[in-house]
């Protein structure tokens, strides 16, 4: 009987600190960032991409017309160039450590695009 009883109040205590104090949903930071811009004759679409800082980011680029010099990538304030062959995705990785606005231009710097990093 003494075992019921105090099985009884384990449970009880249980359920009232459980109601009093609910636990609380963390949110997982994600472990890869991605955005797809296409070149077209009207540029970089789209051309603003919003990140978060700290977490690894991969941009895919394609270019679908060859009207246009953005025949390559340049993200100045990471040092990365890349060639964009026609109708060839091509994936750059980073990750952006401090928060603001980055440009990305074609090789000309006639194009251009931007980068938030929040």
């Amino acid at each position: 009987m003494d075992k019921l009883k105090v099985t009884s109040r384990v449970l009880i205590a249980f359920i009232v600190l459980t109601s009093l104090f609910p636990s609380r949903s963390v949110t997982a930071k994600p472990r890869l960032q991605t955005a797809t811009v296409k070149i077209t004759t009207r540029g970089y679409e789209p051309y603003v991409l919003k990140f978060r800082r700290g977490i690894r980011t991969r941009v895919t680029f394609v270019r679908t017309t060859d009207a246009t010099c953005a025949n390559e990538v340049v993200f100045p304030e990471f040092g990365i160039r890349r060639e964009l062959p026609l109708n060839q995705p091509v994936a750059i990785t980073l990750t952006p450590t401090k928060k603001g606005e980055f440009s990305f231009t074609c090789g000309m710097n006639m194009m251009r695009g931007k980068l938030i990093v929040q």
